[in-house]
């Protein structure tokens, strides 16, 4: 008897052995599966967002007489231009706030799997108030706009305004995008800079951001691949796709400075 339940007691531990062996195997199996469902579902959110932002600039194209949002339109006091940042009525006054009472969300400009824990969250500044409370610096939140729309480079340099009639292929034009910058003022504004400046070159992140496109002369703004190796693209039609920087990259030398210093819109080869 004694050496009965010796045997059923060394069983026992070998059929737990076994389970822990097959559960440790679904683990490493599913674990990758799962963390692929929660970005997939993370990048639907990211992408509901940037839709939202279409249905605020088409609506605030139609508000005015069917000009683009611009990249910037200088300090909300007027005092100053958009290189200058400021904090509180000096703040910036930017593409998000200009768009901000249209899809009424603040939240919506911060994507869910942003982790640069250097990147501020949006905070909108107000036109002839900038940022009530005062010390903040302008943040721009997750995502940059194509500048070719627009910019203010000082209180008497307005950029030009762009019609929406005034883009021949909107569908392959692309319009705001994934972005990874820092806290400088016009980096963060836009992903593709203005004269003088580099055309957008292929490098890699930092860290965990994956590759990039950085696209204002070297310095930190750049189109990120922060979804599954993909970054998520607004297009000047209101659709919204997801592409690998090879798909988005320009191939070629840099493009030329269109009017107003604002370099020409950026499509990608192939969509």
């Amino acid at each position: 008897m004694h050496s009965s339940s010796k045997h059923r007691s060394a069983f026992t531990l070998i059929e737990l052995l076994v389970v822990i062996a097959i559960i440790a195997i679904l683990a490493a199996i599913l674990f990758p599966v799962f963390g692929r469902a929660r970005e997939n579902a993370r990048r639907s959110s990211c992408q509901s967002n940037m839709k939202q932002f279409g249905l605020g600039m088409i609506q605030y194209s139609q508000d005015y007489d069917e000009k683009m949002v611009r990249a910037s339109y200088g300090r909300a006091d007027g005092s100053g231009d958009e290189l200058s940042g400021g904090t509180g009525p000096t703040a910036t006054y930017k593409w998000n706030d200009a768009i901000q009472p249209y899809i009424k969300s603040s939240q919506i400009f911060n994507c869910p799997s942003d982790t640069n824990t250097s990147r501020l969250p949006y905070i909108p500044s107000v036109p002839g108030v900038g940022i009530p409370g005062g010390g903040y610096t302008p943040n721009f939140g997750s995502y940059a706009i194509n500048c070719s729309g627009g910019g203010r480079n000082g209180p008497s340099s307005n950029g030009a305004d762009i019609a929406q009639s005034a883009i021949a292929a909107p569908a392959t034009t692309l319009w705001v995008a994934d972005t990874e910058a820092d806290q400088r003022v016009e980096p963060a504004a836009r992903f593709l800079g203005g004269a003088g400046s580099g055309g957008p070159d292929l490098s890699q992140g930092n860290g965990s951001l994956g590759r990039r496109l950085v696209g204002y002369g070297g310095q930190s703004s750049a189109i990120v691949e922060r979804h599954l190796g993909t970054a998520d693209i607004l297009f000047c039609d209101g659709h919204v796709k997801a592409l690998n920087i090879d798909a988005i990259r320009r191939v070629g030398t840099s493009p030329t400075a269109g009017s107003s210093g604002k370099y020409p819109m950026l499509t990608p080869e192939d969509d």
